[in-house]
């Protein structure tokens, strides 16, 4: 008999399209780059980017939501890269690492609008 599936999250998943910059830290040649995301929790993002990260990698991102006119920055560890086009996009899922009372409510109003709004369309 199959187990049943449990879910391994901790936090709702919201799927938005918000934009973001990032830049790995300690990189001798950081990268700079604009993107935007796929889905985002209390616990991390998931977001497309056009150079590959690498395991374990400390991630410094903007985020740039409709809640605030400025962006918030997120620290995060980079969880997994895939190759999702050969050499041109990767998609990059990243665990937010001790999260600042400010931005950690921003990511709070996220998951109530998202959760509304999906339940909403029940």
């Amino acid at each position: 008999m199959d187990k049943p599936f449990k879910e391994r999250r901790l936090h709702l998943r919201i799927y938005r399209n918000f934009i973001l910059s990032y830049q790995e830290k300690g990189n001798q040649k950081p990268v700079h780059e604009v993107s935007q995301i796929n889905n985002i929790s209390r616990g991390g993002l998931n977001f497309s980017s056009t150079h590959p990260l690498k395991q374990d990698a400390l991630v410094t991102v903007d985020l740039k939501t409709p809640f605030l006119a400025d962006s918030i920055r997120i620290e995060g560890i980079v969880l997994e890269c895939k190759e999702k086009v050969n050499g041109m996009i990767y998609e990059v899922r990243l665990q937010f690492k001790d999260v600042p009372p400010q931005e950690s409510a921003v990511l709070e109003k996220i998951e109530k609008y998202g959760k509304a709004e999906a339940d909403s369309t029940d």
